[in-house]
């Protein structure tokens, strides 16, 4: 996972928490927010692993009653003999073994374990053949995970009303305050990153949030955060060149704006779902 994912991670976390006025993101208590919001994904993680250990558990359990509902093991008291598995069966418990090796790999993606500069090393030793193969995982310091993660806070407090009209001006016209609060905010984030964040290619900024919906909402969030932002990649490519709003923007995101959003202030940390 590379400091900017981290920094992407958090951000959504922590989008809730934002003031309602522009700027006013240096005012947070950042430091503690941070750590907060590591901890509670490190919890995600540790529950992932949880998880994945109940679905092994079931798929064991499962070939077990497979095998001791065969017919070639209908007088068997003591052991059971192999059977043959329909391709349905085997598919039904690789699915199982695929869920639990992806909430291992979310699991291995602790933020908590990258947060200090340098590297860590890890032996992973084989228990066939006693052979010890030595890892090396490049770690990354506070302050390159925290300065991304300001800048991408404060692009998107800085410009939050331009970027809702932005969303409601694509195709679907979809209105912002009825949306799912972690896809909202997700895509809130990629459009203040696509927009605003000119070292990123637009394009990895829209894939960034598809991985985002990926980790903390669904496969149907994914699709539709895609959707969303790939109508936008050209607005984010003028922007980009010009540095101005359209008009319609402009007009549209005023402060008396009958069409201004209101924020959903109230959201607490703990309601953020992971």
């Amino acid at each position: 996972m590379t400091a900017r994912r981290i920094a992407r991670e958090i951000a959504v976390i922590l989008m809730p928490q934002l003031p309602k006025t522009r700027g006013g993101i240096e005012a947070l208590e950042m430091s503690s927010l941070i750590e907060k919001t590591v901890r509670m994904l490190a919890d995600y993680a540790k529950q992932n692993l949880l998880d994945a250990g109940g679905l092994l558990e079931k798929t064991s359990f499962e070939l077990h009653n497979i095998e001791a509902e065969h017919e070639d093991n209908s007088r068997s008291t003591q052991s059971l003999h192999p059977v043959t598995l329909t391709t349905a069966q085997l598919r039904e418990q690789i699915t199982q073994l695929e869920r639990a090796l992806n909430l291992v790999a979310e699991a291995l993606d602790v933020p908590e374990m990258t947060l200090a500069s340098g590297t860590s090393s890890v032996n992973i030793p084989c228990k066939q053949c006693g052979h010890t193969n030595r890892a090396t995982f490049e770690k990354y310091s506070h302050a390159e995970i925290h300065d991304f993660l300001i800048r991408l806070l404060n692009a998107y407090s800085d410009n939050k009303e331009e970027i809702d009209q932005y969303i409601k001006s694509t195709r679907s016209k979809w209105n912002v305050d009825r949306m799912v609060s972690i896809d909202r905010d997700i895509l809130r984030l990629a459009c203040a990153e696509a927009f605003f964040v000119k070292e990123v290619p637009i394009n990895v900024a829209i894939s960034e949030a598809v991985e985002l919906c990926h980790r903390f909402a669904d496969e149907k969030a994914a699709k539709f955060v895609n959707g969303v932002l790939s109508d936008m990649v050209e607005q984010a490519k003028e922007f980009r060149r010009s540095g101005k709003f359209p008009e319609y923007i402009r007009s549209a995101s005023q402060p008396d704006s009958p069409d201004e959003l209101p924020e959903n202030s109230n959201e607490s940390l703990e309601e953020t779902k992971l």
